[in-house]
């Protein structure tokens, strides 16, 4: 049988990980790093997974650093791991035009990893592609640069989280990437290449589904950045600004655009139940630090593409004659956290 190929775009804390779970189910991976990154990458790759406290190998992948030598190359699947502000960005933007004229005239199906209001669109534009060949995929597991920093917590090895590029873990249902279901045809494809691992699962989320989680999952997070990011338990505790919160996602939930399921998820999601899922992903995620992680992530790495995106909700309601109170306060008040000096 002829293997699988994918292209990653990027080998960081969402590229290395989804390499090695493919590699592992047999595929052919390629990672395409900016200039001067591959030499990074000519040492074999140690992922430290906190599942069994064990370092993993990673050495059957090639690189390449432009996208001219991919000419004599085809691939099933192109993951780019940008996020939606780095998308954006002139930089992101360029290379994925450069992407797009590499890839166009191939059958290679895009899955990408970005987050925001519009950046589907922002995709199919840039890359010149049909929409029949873009699908939104991301992570089901954590994963981080070792040199986040991040507590360690027992039984966790700090010397093999020291020798390891990235690390990372699965939640409890062992859920290691999720892609929409969109293009069905693609998505089952892509699962079913993952799931050859036997390491973790590709679960599909219907595109509805992912739409409303991709745009309300903020508000939760940039609470935690204004509240200095205690533990799950002190946060809820925090009575007035958790509800800030969780009404801010309710607004975001309850667009126009996400119809009856948005309404009935907002009513749904309040904060007891919003408390609930935090709650247990907090204990589920153990040893990794779970707010930990969300510090380092959700409050550096992918900050500003969490707050374009929860201002594009904001100007997304406004434009249907909603106040949008509860996510306008919210946004206020991390604007003057900031202003203060105070650490995100």
């Amino acid at each position: 049988m002829n293997r699988s190929s994918i292209l990653i775009v990027g080998a960081g804390a969402t590229g290395l990980p989804v390499g090695y779970h493919l590699a592992r189910a047999g595929t052919d991976v390629t990672f395409l790093v900016r200039a001067g990154r591959k030499s990074a990458l000519d040492s074999p790759q140690q992922l430290y997974c906190y599942d069994d406290a064990s370092l993993k190998v990673f050495a059957d992948y090639s690189v390449v650093e432009n996208t001219a030598e991919l000419a004599e190359k085809s691939f099933q699947f192109v993951l780019v791991t940008l996020d939606g502000h780095a998308s954006r960005t002139e930089e992101g933007t360029a290379t994925l035009r450069a992407l797009g004229d590499a890839i166009r005239m191939s059958d290679a199906h895009v899955v990408m990893s970005a987050f925001g209001m519009g950046i589907r669109d922002h995709y199919l534009d840039v890359l010149g592609i049909a929409a029949d060949r873009l699908t939104h995929g991301f992570l089901g597991m954590l994963a981080h640069q070792a040199r986040a920093g991040l507590p360690v917590h027992a039984p966790t090895d700090p010397a093999k989280v020291a020798r390891a590029n990235v690390a990372y873990k699965h939640p409890a249902n062992n859920v290691g990437f999720r892609i929409d279901s969109g293009n069905a045809t693609a998505a089952k494809e892509f699962a079913a290449l993952y799931n050859r691992s036997g390491l973790s699962r590709c679960a599909l989320i219907s595109r509805g589904l992912d739409d409303i989680f991709s745009d309300a999952g903020s508000p939760v997070y940039m609470t935690g950045a204004i509240a200095g990011w205690p533990g799950f338990a002190g946060l809820v505790a925090d009575k007035e600004l958790w509800r800030l919160a969780c009404r801010a996602q309710a607004e975001i939930m309850a667009l126009p655009k996400n119809g009856l399921r948005g309404r009935l998820m907002a009513r749904f999601m309040g904060p007891r139940t919003t408390a609930k899922v935090h709650l247990k992903m907090e204990r589920d995620m153990l040893p990794l630090d779970y707010q930990a992680f969300n510090r380092f992530h959700h409050g550096g790495k992918v900050h500003a593409q969490d707050v374009e995106g929860l201002r594009a909700c904001l100007d997304e309601g406004r434009r249907h004659g909603r106040p949008m109170t509860a996510l306008a306060s919210l946004l206020e008040r991390l604007a003057a956290h900031k202003a203060a000096g105070q650490p995100i």
